[in-house]
């Protein structure tokens, strides 16, 4: 006997289906919590059914293109200027409606109708998974579908390291900007700075001559100082004003301390009140601290403005001196003219150092914060690692002997590989070679520290090649996209690669190595195992034989539809009747419209069953007749 179809458990589910225009228009489906079948001849929009679910949902693959355009043009020609609904009920029982027409996003509504601002692109609130006619074959070769499939039991976990992770990659990413940014313009004035000591050299040389000699190279002296002076107070006069900057957009941060939650329509209502309270009062005071602070700091440049007018001053009397001190002295003018161009050059390029100075600091911080950065990342690689190992585990246990799933951390190096290719490609060497040895030796990261240090013996021995190799790969991956490849190759996260096989014969073989019969066989197992997820597939039975069907499909439905609502698309007869289907749909089309003949259990379909996919009353006879039972 079925269970009772609205069974409650704690997982998500797909109440309802409506269609309005297209193909399907004026369909209403409402599916059972269990399993649900989709029957029909061939042609009658089964397949679409399933797809305008998925797409009303926003669950058409984004990192598969070529599925998603597929999926795209059949929504187009189907729904055309239609919408489709779907009800659905999150794990923990609140109840959404989402329409969608044919292009634009999914909008939610709540039971009553009231738009709510919910998100369903990252699964948190809702997640169903679907399969498309011929996917669960494709997944066989796809280490990211795999790993898709392992992340889908541990969703709620991998999802709240998300954001930390996120965040990571977003500071990571402005890190290296910044990064980039100081290199490059340190090493734009390291060539300018190597003037200084000629510079130096020549007004050591430059020595005036005569009766006021004394005077006159004292006075060219003292007008570099008033250069070196007036350099001086322009630098304060911008530090200050940055720190005012930076106190004003503190000071805004501050004042939205409120905006930080939203208003809670819930029991806790009151809670949320005073959190609201103390949130805007602490903004308040930390406010009235910071305006404090920066008018300290604005009377301070008022002061600094003041000594600097003084400063002007002092330096106008002094530069009259000068110049009247040339005056008497023409002949020493030439000299004393270049000896102050000279001091002025060199004070200019002193005050570079000191920025380069400054730079060479903020760049060690930045390295330091960098490595925080990674370190970080990787332990929260680290715990997803973690996660899915555990359940690469507990998949293993659940099916042994006959299929077993593992994960090594890091072991997906595609993007690596091509990385490295297009940066030592065009170098008149076989350098394919040396990127399989980096790739598979390598990570990314021990490859940077080996490289920014130049530890060219090292990297040759830990790669296997010459020194002069190692020399030549150290020059090329410096100089690749202008010194940005190596900031990129540190924080290059690489991708856990899942390793499921399938048991023949006593011998265990990679899914991408089966024929296509073995790859369904290894793959449908795990998609039919608990979840708190809706699983959708279009002809779960393909490539499959009808002992697998029964003896492990079948098997499989009735453990788990009471914990997870099943939706399939089926020309199988053991699926519905075996599954002992809640719910089953019968389709029919004139060619135009689809159209839903009939809906109900089992039982009550029992001869649509037979006549559409057992062949008829006769056929099924004739066959019970051949096989003799």
């Amino acid at each position: 006997m079925a269970l009772p179809a609205d069974e409650a458990h704690a997982s998500h589910k797909i109440r309802r289906l409506e269609v309005h225009g297209g193909f399907w228009d004026g369909l209403e489906l409402d599916f059972a919590a269990n399993l649900n079948c989709i029957i029909g001849a061939r042609g009658t929009g089964k397949t679409t059914i399933l797809e305008l679910c998925r797409h009303c949902l926003g669950q058409i693959p984004a990192d598969d293109p070529q599925r998603a355009n597929q999926l795209g043009k059949l929504i187009k020609a189907n729904l055309d200027r239609g919408t489709v609904m779907v009800t659905i009920e999150t794990r923990d029982g609140m109840v959404y409606r989402v329409n969608r027409g044919s292009s634009g996003d999914p909008e939610i509504s709540d039971e009553r109708g009231s738009p709510v601002e919910i998100s369903l692109s990252r699964g948190q609130v809702f997640a169903a998974d679907f399969y498309s006619q011929h996917q669960i074959e494709d997944i066989a070769v796809s280490p990211r579908a795999q790993l898709a499939i392992v992340d889908q039991f541990v969703s709620d976990e991998i999802a709240e390291l998300e954001p930390d992770r996120r965040d990571l990659i977003s500071k990571l990413e402005k890190n290296s900007a910044d990064i980039h940014r100081l290199r490059q313009a340190i090493a734009d004035r390291e060539e300018e700075l190597a003037e200084i000591p000629e510079v130096k050299k020549r007004i050591d040389a430059l020595d005036v001559g005569g009766d006021k000699a004394e005077d006159i190279n004292r006075e060219v002296a003292l007008k570099g100082a008033r250069d070196q002076e007036k350099r001086t107070m322009r630098r304060v006069d911008e530090e200050l004003a940055k720190v005012v900057d930076k106190l004003e957009d503190l000071n805004r941060t501050v004042r939205g301390f409120g905006r930080l939650i939203d208003k809670s329509e819930g029991e806790n209502a009151k809670l949320f009140e005073r959190l609201h309270m103390i949130l805007e009062q602490a903004g308040s005071d930390v406010a009235g601290q910071l305006g404090a602070a920066r008018k300290l700091v604005e009377d301070t440049r008022g002061s600094v403005d003041a000594l600097e007018r003084e400063l002007g001053e002092a330096h106008a009397t002094q530069e009259q001196r000068y110049a009247e001190l040339l005056q008497r002295h023409q002949d020493a003018q030439a000299q004393a003219r270049e000896g102050a161009r000279l001091q002025g050059r060199l004070n200019e390029l002193l005050e570079r150092r000191r920025q380069v100075e400054r730079r060479r600091k903020e760049l060690q911080e930045l390295n330091r914060q960098r490595g925080e950065l990674l370190d970080k990342l990787s332990e929260l690689h680290d715990r997803v690692f973690a996660l899915r190992q555990r359940t690469a585990k507990v998949i293993s246990t659940r099916l042994e002997p006959d299929i077993r799933v593992s994960i090594t951390q890091f072991g997906e190096r595609g993007e690596y590989a091509d990385r490295l290719r297009n940066a030592l490609k065009g170098q008149g060497r076989h350098y394919n070679t040396l990127v399989a040895r980096i790739e598979q030796g390598l990570p990314p990261r021990e490859l940077v520290r080996l490289v920014e240090r130049s530890a060219v013996s090292e990297l040759a021995t830990a790669l296997e090649v010459r020194d002069e190799q190692a020399d030549w790969l150290i020059d090329r991956l410096r100089a690749a996209e202008d010194g940005k490849l190596l900031l990129d190759l540190e924080a290059l996260q690489l991708e856990d690669r899942p390793k499921i096989e399938l048991n023949d014969g006593g011998n265990y073989k990679d899914a991408s190595t089966l024929s296509t019969g073995q790859k369904c066989t290894t793959i449908l197992p795990i998609l039919l195992l608990d979840s708190d997820r809706p699983l959708l597939i279009d002809q779960p039975e393909d490539n499959l034989d009808n002992a697998f069907i029964y003896e492990t499909v079948v098997r499989n439905i009735g453990a788990v539809k009471a914990k997870r609502q099943l939706i399939f698309v089926t020309h199988n007869p053991n699926i519905p009747v075996l599954g002992d289907a809640e719910r089953v749909f019968v389709t029919e089309s004139d060619g135009q419209r689809g159209r839903l003949r009939v809906r109900g259990d089992v039982d009550t379909v029992k001869l649509e069953i037979e006549q559409i996919l057992e062949g008829g009353a006769e056929a099924f006879l004739e066959r019970k007749r051949r096989y003799g039972h």
